[in-house]
């Protein structure tokens, strides 16, 4: 058996998230099916991180073992022959046993695109969350500044039905910045690193910066919710549209 480690970037607007859901289409399901299709046996297929219902990846990483071997760029082809055009594989490597998509990840990085104006782009639409009326951007940077890297009890963001039983994350970066966007200055992106994440941290925490920007919380906001350790604190979980798993992060060796 080898071990491959796959990258892919996927546009998750027709699936139920990452993980196989009995019925429904799934993004680990349709890249295990067409990797089944080259090895001609089943494979279980381990991902990095379990995007909900909706959420994008730009550098999702998963792992299998496969009995056949190919070349990496016939891995690469072949999958991508049978993947809907919505998933795409860009990178295949073989790797050592010792390789775990999930628990060999350092960090993982996430990106929220939010277009702000009062009609929506129709290309963004899916991609991007949407709030019509103008934002305080200036309150909204000073709230992300509230947080530098360090560890933090991410608990009044995390939601109930989340497993985890440890709520304390390693934050390794939080901005808030212009993305360009031809000559429009209404696209805007969250950008999160850390070492964990809980489930709808990341929309929880866009929700909270949402009701920062509208004058409806004071620039403390991020920090009000850390104190108080309770997720009614927080922000509405915003919508999943804006959401990209961006990167994926091992250790060099890995």
């Amino acid at each position: 058996m080898v071990r491959l480690k796959i990258t892919l970037q996927y546009d998750g607007q027709a699936y139920y998230g990452w993980q196989i859901q009995e019925g429904l289409p799934s993004v680990q399901g349709a890249l295990a099916h067409a990797l089944e299709q080259l090895v001609e046996h089943d494979v279980k297929l381990v991902g990095a991180g379990r995007t909900d219902r909706g959420v994008h990846a730009w550098g999702q990483v998963a792992h299998a073992d496969v009995a056949k071997d190919l070349t990496d760029f016939k891995f690469i082809t072949g999958m991508n022959r049978f993947l809907p055009k919505d998933i795409r594989v860009v990178a295949v490597e073989h790797v050592g046993e010792d390789f775990h998509a999930r628990f060999s990840a350092t960090a993982r990085h996430y990106v929220y695109r939010l277009w702000n104006a009062r009609v929506m782009r129709p290309d963004l639409r899916g991609h991007a969350g949407h709030v019509p009326l103008p934002l305080d951007i200036e309150a909204i940077q000073a709230a992300v500044q509230t947080l530098p890297p360090g560890e933090y009890d991410f608990k009044g963001f995390q939601d109930a039905e989340c497993n985890s039983r440890v709520s304390l994350c390693d934050l390794h970066h939080l901005r808030w910045v212009k993305e360009s966007l031809g000559d429009s200055g209404n696209l805007w992106r969250l950008e999160i690193g850390a070492n964990h994440f809980l489930q709808h941290m990341v929309r929880n925490i866009m929700g909270t910066l949402i009701e920062i920007g509208q004058g409806k919380r004071p620039t403390t906001g991020l920090l009000d919710v850390l104190a108080a350790q309770n997720r009614a604190q927080a922000g509405l979980t915003f919508t999943p549209d804006g959401l990209y798993l961006s990167r994926v992060v091992y250790t060099p060796e890995l």
